[in-house]
């Protein structure tokens, strides 16, 4: 497990000071003269470190406590579920009167990290906690899938772009068969739909978040039924969905800005974009609002387009490869997402 701590001093533009140990899951202070009502600690119940969904958190932790002077307490706990609970209690029982973690993976925990710590609050992200000192936040995942539908619409029904022959197919692939995923590939289809009546959807769950393998058995099948475009939503899985993309000479929508940045398979750009939620913002917004002393503790907010939360990433290889006219299209219905357009389409009222 590891553990760092870092020490953000008021109005400054940098992190004063980053202390990496290989410890059991406390870390030492940093900074000068903080009380609990002047730290923040966030336990991670994994790793950091891909730029991904925790360290977009990270982020977000460091940003909030920027602006209120706080100092912060980070602990990256691994991935083996025994050691959650001590590292929360650890936290717990130190100086951070704030106390962030993520994930319905956590719920069970947290809940009953609340119940014997009622004068602490804490914050989950991706996950809901019903304890009164508990601040919940959860994202718009349908809002996410749908910009994805979206686009893969557009592009199955335009002329004239790299890979697309218009064969009126399109895939997506979830990890699970749990409500977040279903929530991804609802808005999906939803998106789809609202542009491209016409074009099928075929849709798949892997019934795993780290099995590429089985990932790139079913991208490969979808793209044999004529899937030119296909999007993931399912974590590790993803990989062998953008192999088969890439063996396919085919399109993948991904989920993660970070999955752009190197949108390569063994030489074929296959990664056009990624429909992206940020954990950054609602995350930062948490801290800043303890700094405050006005954390809503009790309640549930979620967070979506008009939060800045989600959205389609304007990498290199999407503004190369997707004409002006779609993403022009992508960006006006991006807004119309915001201002509440599509709430009856996307909540199915």
């Amino acid at each position: 497990m590891r553990t760092r701590s870092l020490s953000v001093a008021f109005g400054a533009t940098s992190v004063a000071a980053l202390v990496l140990t290989g410890c059991s899951g406390t870390s030492s202070d940093s900074g000068s003269g903080s009380t609990g009502s002047e730290s923040v600690a966030m336990m991670v119940p994994g790793t950091a470190g891909d730029g991904g969904f925790f360290d977009q958190a990270i982020t977000g932790v460091e940003a909030g406590a920027e602006q209120a002077g706080w100092t912060t307490q980070i602990v990256e706990a691994g991935y083996e579920p025994t050691r959650w609970q001590p590292a929360l209690d650890d936290l717990a029982n130190g100086e951070s009167a704030t106390i962030i973690t993520s994930t319905f993976a956590m719920v069970d925990l947290l809940t009953q990290a609340a119940t014997r710590f009622p004068d602490k609050q804490f914050a989950i992200f991706d996950a809901v906690v019903d304890a009164p000192n508990v601040y919940s936040i959860t994202y718009r995942y349908d809002e996410t899938g749908f910009l994805a539908g979206v686009l893969a619409g557009l592009l199955e029904t335009s002329s004239g772009v790299d890979r697309v022959t218009g064969t009126g197919v399109v895939g997506v692939v979830g990890g699970q068969d749990i409500p977040t995923i279903n929530d991804y590939i609802d808005g999906f289809e939803a998106g789809v739909a609202s542009v491209a009546p016409d074009v099928k959807v075929l849709k798949a769950y892997a019934g795993s978040f780290a099995d590429p393998v089985k990932g790139k058995a079913i991208a490969a099948d979808m793209i044999g039924q004529g899937a030119e475009i296909v999007f993931t939503a399912s974590g590790g899985t993803d990989t062998g969905v953008f192999e088969a993309a890439a063996d396919g000479e085919v399109w993948a929508i991904g989920n993660a800005e970070v999955q752009t940045t190197s949108p390569e398979i063994n030489g074929t750009p296959v990664v056009l974009t990624a429909a992206t939620t940020s954990t950054r913002e609602s995350v930062q917004d948490a801290v800043a609002q303890a700094g405050a002393g006005t954390l809503p503790v009790g309640e549930t907010r979620s967070f979506g387009v008009a939060d800045g939360s989600i959205w389609i990433v304007e990498s290199d290889l999407y503004t190369e490869t997707v004409p002006q006219e779609i993403r022009d299209q992508v960006d006006a219905i991006t807004e119309a997402v915001a201002a509440g357009e599509y709430e009856s389409l996307l909540t199915g009222e």
